[in-house]
């Protein structure tokens, strides 16, 4: 298991590499699984809300593949920062 809070840019922490990028009018992060194996990534995520106002935050998983790459967001969420709890091999 490993800890790393993501606030901007890019980070990488046990081949698994964490970076932003817009999608319409929102941010969406994008988790990339460097290593040959399967693996399960649970994060806590912060961001702002699309339509109204206020702060958004929650928590959730993906399951991302060998050597690929998932994203998350978009759900009439910005996201702005990421907090992962956990990257597990899932094969």
């Amino acid at each position: 298991m490993l800890q790393v809070t993501v606030v901007a840019g890019q980070n990488r922490k046990g081949g698994v590499t964490v970076s932003y990028e817009s999608s319409g009018r929102s941010r969406v992060v994008r988790f990339t699984n460097s290593n040959s194996f399967p693996v399960r990534v649970e994060f806590s995520y912060h961001g702002t809300k699309m339509h109204g106002s206020g702060e958004a935050s929650g928590e959730d998983a993906v399951f991302v593949g060998a050597n690929y790459s998932a994203t998350y967001g978009g759900h009439g969420i910005s996201i702005t920062s990421v907090r992962i709890a956990g990257v597990m091999r899932s094969d």
